[in-house]
């Protein structure tokens, strides 16, 4: 049979789409293709197919308009399972619908992607054939779940009978289906994010076996509060969560609202897999955070001179940060996320030299294909390093590979962990030295000797948190260790020696166990986010005609909310942590009274688990460092000592730069530092205390 030739597509808003032939389940796959005007997409009856492509090996007969075409096996099993019996069916399918040989169109359709599944009149979803035969099982399971949840009655039972407590009596084998569900590689592969992100509606099918996409959503989503149920049976019900309608706008009143960020999107995107790494950008050029001159002009090339990875990830980086304007917080430098970093350089050179500059990737360019933590620089995130001012705008220019940013440089790193452990907050062995006391004694240095600082106890408020840099307060104002100490009285602590201290002081400074525990935890800033949430969502009005869709208003008002907790409440929540977390190391009596007691007082009662949370979170993947001037920093794994610690003109947060030679510097990544993350630099610059400088970074 003659291989069927492409046609060159001959309208600009054109695709082609596939009428896929009727046929009974031996019969040849067969059908034909025509051209499709998107414009009209909304009005037309179509189905497009979302799939996994399985192994590149093109080994299976496709009749298409009396031609023969080859196809995956995969698209072979899909297409077999949709096709009906008695009577033809209009369908978009990757495979066949695109020339796959040809580059410059491969390229020019991406662009159609989003569309063509939101105007959809239904998503068929091709999850796979059933090989361990329990897709009957899983939907059956999960119809069953819905049922149960959306009954009051019911779905309080099912929470008596599903705590931590009770999970050993609940059978394995009832989870064991949806486990495998969850896990089938469907769930990860980049495309499918748009392709099932949209409001469009979707049918699953596995096997034989079918079931409607939002009714599986629903029950995922009701399980979300099941924490200790989904790990007991290791069902990723975020898998689930996480591509339902990625394409659709958020309430900007949430926290959701960090979707309307191009880059965020593609850094929560990173644990998905894609054949073609350039894919991890371009499966988004058709999302709402898209927006902007910059980002509208970027698209899909795969040509292999042109188009390679490196430019890829450069050319969306440039125009990320072109286009971000002072709102984003650099983001984009924040994103990136090094597994490993020259060291010095000669050994940059040497690493440059095995790339060849075709194939180098800048430092400052995000690497989509690796990840290590979560994004600190998050865009409701509160903290502005940079303040509010003039130099909350970025100041930069690109040239060739290389960044030049301005900012001021703060200090040294001398002192750096190892990477923090994923939950390293959760694990508490007794006999074992705590994640939180190690760090204590190694980086901070206190409790290292008899003659240290916390007097009888490890954790105290006695040792102060005391960089050389620090503003001073003004004449006749409280200090925080006041109002600290007036706090804590009023939990029945009462040590007149420790207040008379306190009332002596004259500077901003406040206790290190403080500015540790906040350092862990990034500031707090999830716990507040959190809390904002709750209060503030319910009261928005996406349907509000003075609604902010720009969600400014809301984010003004997200930082507004942080900076009115009082610090009292988060050593609250730090003590909360550290009594309990101490008590079961065995060690009570390394927490001084006047913590234990704050750790009890009046509605304190769980923050232990709050601080907990937010410390994973944060400092998972990255390590704990000290400078030489006595910051406390959370900084991206590959930190080390001699590392600069810097404040970038735009940011949310401080940078780490290592330095090379001539002002040139590698972006070593994003990092909280203590007593910086509120334009405290900007402070010290207009006195005279930091100059301006520009880093060159490459």
């Amino acid at each position: 049979m003659e291989p069927y030739r492409y046609h060159p597509i001959q309208k600009r808003t054109a695709v082609r789409m596939l009428t896929l032939s009727a046929g009974l389940p031996g019969d040849p796959l067969s059908g034909s293709l025509a051209e499709f005007d998107m414009d009209n997409a909304a009005d037309e009856t179509y189905e497009p197919l979302s799939y996994v492509w399985g192994q590149p090996d093109f080994d299976c007969p496709f009749i298409c308009d009396g031609k023969r075409l080859a196809i995956t096996t995969s698209l072979d099993q899909g297409l077999r399972r949709i096709r009906r019996p008695d009577r033809d069916r209009r369908v978009w399918v990757d495979q066949i619908c695109i020339n796959q040989k040809d580059t410059t169109e491969r390229g020019s359709q991406v662009q159609f992607m989003n569309a063509i599944y939101k105007y959809a009149n239904s998503v068929l979803v091709w999850l796979g054939p059933d090989t361990e035969q329990v897709a009957d099982a899983a939907f059956s399971f999960i119809r069953s779940l819905s049922e149960t949840l959306n009954d009051a009655d019911r779905y309080a039972q099912f929470k008596a009978d599903h705590t931590s407590e009770m999970l050993t009596q609940r059978r394995e084998e009832d989870w064991a289906s949806i486990k495998a569900l969850t896990q089938l590689p469907w769930f990860e592969r980049v495309w499918i994010i748009q392709e099932i992100g949209t409001r469009a509606p979707a049918m699953l099918f596995w096997g034989d076996a079918s079931m409607d996409w939002h009714m599986l959503y629903s029950v995922c989503d009701k399980l979300t509060e099941f924490h200790h149920l989904r790990r007991h049976f290791d069902i990723e019900t975020s898998k689930v969560k996480f591509v339902f309608q990625r394409f659709v706008p958020p309430d900007v009143a949430t926290r959701h609202a960090n979707r309307l960020s191009f880059i965020y999107e593609l850094h929560r995107a990173r644990h998905v897999k894609a054949t073609d790494a350039r894919d991890r950008v371009f499966a988004f050029l058709g999302h709402y955070s898209v927006t902007g001159k910059e980002l509208c002009e970027l698209s899909a090339n795969y040509d292999e001179k042109t188009g390679t990875l490196p430019s890829v990830y450069m050319d969306a980086a440039v125009r990320a940060l072109s286009g971000s304007g002072a709102g984003s917080g650099l983001i984009t430098l924040a994103a990136v996320q090094h597994l490993e970093l020259a060291s010095s350089l000669d050994d940059w050179h040497e690493r440059l030299d095995k790339a060849g500059d075709r194939d180098y990737m800048p430092s400052w360019v995000p690497d989509w294909r690796t990840y290590t933590s979560h994004i600190l620089s998050e865009p409701t995130s509160p903290h502005r390093a940079c303040g509010t001012g003039t130099f909350s705008k970025p100041s930069f220019e690109v040239d060739e590979k290389s960044l030049c940013i301005k900012g001021v440089a703060i200090d040294v790193i001398v002192e750096a962990s190892a990477a923090v452990k994923p939950k390293a907050f959760h694990r508490v062995e007794p006999g074992k030295q705590t994640v939180i006391e190690q760090l204590w004694r190694t980086v901070c240095g206190y409790g290292v000797d008899s003659s240290g600082n916390s007097g009888d106890h490890l954790f105290s408020l006695q040792p102060l948190y005391q960089p050389s840099a620090l503003d001073k307060v003004e004449t006749g104002k409280q200090t925080l260790i006041q109002r600290l100490w007036r706090t804590l009285r009023g939990c029945g602590v009462d040590d007149e020696d420790e207040a008379d201290d306190a009332a002596q002081s004259d500077d901003a400074r406040c206790p290190a166990v403080l500015a540790y525990m906040q350092t862990l935890s990034n500031g707090g800033a999830a716990t507040a986010l959190r809390q904002f949430d709750r209060l503030h969502a319910s009261a928005s009005d996406p349907n509000d005609s003075g609604s902010d869709l720009s969600g400014q208003r809301e984010q003004e008002s997200r930082e507004n909310f942080f900076r009115s907790i009082p610090d009292s409440q988060w050593l609250a929540q730090g003590a909360a942590y550290l009594t309990r977390t101490m008590a079961a190391a065995g060690d009570a009596e390394a927490v001084a009274p006047e913590l234990r007691s704050l750790a009890t007082s009046e509605g304190v009662l769980g923050l232990d688990a709050e601080w907990s949370r937010s410390a994973n979170g944060a400092s998972s993947g990255r390590v704990f460092a000290r400078t030489a001037k006595g910051y406390f920093v959370l900084g991206p794994q590959v930190l080390a000592k001699g590392d600069r610690i810097c404040v970038l003109w735009g940011g949310k947060m401080c940078f780490c730069l290592r330095p090379l030679d001539q002002g040139r510097f590698l972006l070593v990544g994003e990092c909280y530092v203590h007593g910086l993350m509120n334009g405290e630099a900007v402070r010290l610059l207009e006195k005279n205390e930091l100059q301006e400088e520009k880093f060159v970074l490459v």
